[in-house]
C-alpha cells in the first residue's frame, strides 16, 4: 500500500503541514492550530498510511502524542543535515513542510533519535538538577559582585558557609547593598532546599536502576551524575560503536581531508552538550580519586595541553560506558589500567 507523505513545519502555537502522495502530488495543504483534535482532524482528510515528518524541537514530543492516533508512522529528522531546508533561497512555512514530505517520499531523510517516554522523563528531571545548580551559582555570583562594588575582599574561601555568613553579617555594607545581600542569600537558601530535594530523587532512581549501579563503578560517577548519562544516552543499543557515542557527545575531534592531507582539529561541540559536559566533570572527579585515570591523564599531559588531555580522559571514560552499558558489566581498574 502507498503511504501518504506530511511534513510538519513545527511551532510552538501552530503548524504548517504539506501532504503529497506517493508519486509527488500535493494532496493537502495548510496551517493548522497545535491542539490535538485539530491536528487529527487535519491528518484524518488524507488516505493513509500516513508518514509524518517534522523536525526536531523542544516540544516534539507533545506533537507526537497529539498525532500519534492518525500517523502510521512518526519521523524526526536532524535540522542541521537537512541540507535540502537550510541552504534554501527561499523559506518559509509552507516550503519548508514541502520539502519535508517530498523527501519522506524519496526515502532521503536524515532521521534523528525520538527519545521513549521513559527517557524523557529522566531528563525533565536531570535537567531541572542542572539548571537549579546553574542558577544558584548565578545569584552567588550576583551576591559576590555587591561584595567586589562595597570593597570588601571575602576573607573565606566559602561566603555561603557559616565562617562566610557570620562574616557577610558584620559587614558595614550600604543600605541598598545589605538589601541585596540578604535577597541573594535568600535566593541560594531556596536554591539549597530544591538541588537537595531533586538530588534525593535521582539517587532514589539511581538505586532502583540496574544500569545507574553499573555507571556508579566508574570513577567519578555518581548517582547523579549515573542520571544525567542515561538521561541523555537513552538506548544504548542505538550506538554502534563507542566511536559513535562519543561523536554523538561532541569529545571527538574534528577532520579535515583534502588533497590527500588530512588534519585533526578540536572536538566539535555538536550532539549532546549535556553529556559532553557530565562527562568532563567526571573526567575531573576521576583525575583525582581513581589510580588508573590520574596516571593516565598525566601521561597525555606531558605531551598534550591540559584541557585536550582532560577531554581525551573524559572521552576514554565515556568509552568505558559504551562497554559498561551494552555488555552489562562493572568496571575494572585495572582492565581500564591496561588499555592505552
Amino acid at each position: 500500500m502507498t503511504k501518504t507523505h506530511i511534513g510538519v513545519d513545527l511551532h510552538q502555537r501552530f503548524c504548517y503541514l504539506t501532504a503529497v502522495d506517493a508519486s509527488g502530488r500535493k494532496l493537502k495543504q495548510g496551517q493548522v492550530v497545535n491542539e490535538g483534535a485539530a491536528l487529527r482532524s487535519w491528518l484524518g482528510q488524507v488516505p493513509g498510511p500516513r508518514q509524518v515528518v517534522m523536525e526536531a524541537s523542544g516540544f516534539w514530543p507533545a506533537f507526537a502524542r497529539a498525532v500519534g492516533p492518525e500517523a502510521e508512522r512518526l519521523v524526526m529528522v536532524h535540522p542541521q543535515r537537512m541540507k535540502a531546508i537550510a541552504s534554501a533561497r527561499l523559506k518559509n512555512d509552507k516550503v519548508d513542510s514541502e520539502t519535508l514530505a517530498q523527501l519522506s517520499r524519496a526515502d532521503l531523510l536524515p532521521e534523528a533519535w525520538m527519545a521513549n517516554q521513559g527517557t524523557q522523563q529522566v531528563r525533565l528531571l536531570t535537567r531541572l538538577r542542572i539548571t537549579l545548580g546553574q542558577q544558584r551559582a548565578k545569584a552567588k555570583n550576583q551576591l559576590q559582585a555587591v561584595l567586589h562594588q562595597e570593597g570588601f575582599v571575602k576573607p573565606v574561601a566559602d561566603v555561603f558557609g557559616k565562617k562566610g555568613r557570620a562574616w557577610l553579617a558584620e559587614l558595614a555594607l550600604s543600605a541598598a547593598a545589605r538589601v541585596v545581600v540578604e535577597v541573594w542569600l535568600k535566593v541560594v537558601d531556596q536554591m539549597d532546599q530544591a538541588i537537595a530535594e531533586q538530588t534525593r530523587a535521582l539517587e532514589k532512581m539511581a538505586e532502583e536502576d540496574a544500569r545507574a549501579r553499573w555507571l556508579r563503578t566508574v570513577p567519578g560517577i555518581g548517582a547523579y551524575s549515573a542520571m544525567v548519562i542515561l538521561g541523555e544516552v537513552g538506548e544504548m543499543e542505538r550506538f554502534a560503536s563507542k566511536r559513535a557515542l562519543a561523536s554523538y557527545a561532541g569529545l571527538t575531534p574534528s577532520v579535515r581531508e583534502s588533497a590527500g592531507k588530512r588534519k585533526r582539529g578540536g572536538i566539535g561541540h555538536h550532539g549532546s552538550g549535556t553529556l559532553r559536559w557530565i562527562m568532563l566533570q567526571v573526567a575531573q572527579v576521576a583525575c583525582r580519586h581513581s589510580p588508573a585515570a590520574k596516571a593516565w591523564y598525566l601521561r597525555l599531559k606531558r605531551r598534550k595541553p591540559a584541557q585536550v588531555a582532560l577531554i581525551a580522559l573524559a572521552r576514554k571514560l565515556l568509552t568505558a560506558v559504551w562497554a559498561l552499558l551494552r555488555h552489562g558489566v562493572c568496571f575494572e581498574e585495572n582492565v581500564f589500567a591496561a588499555r592505552n
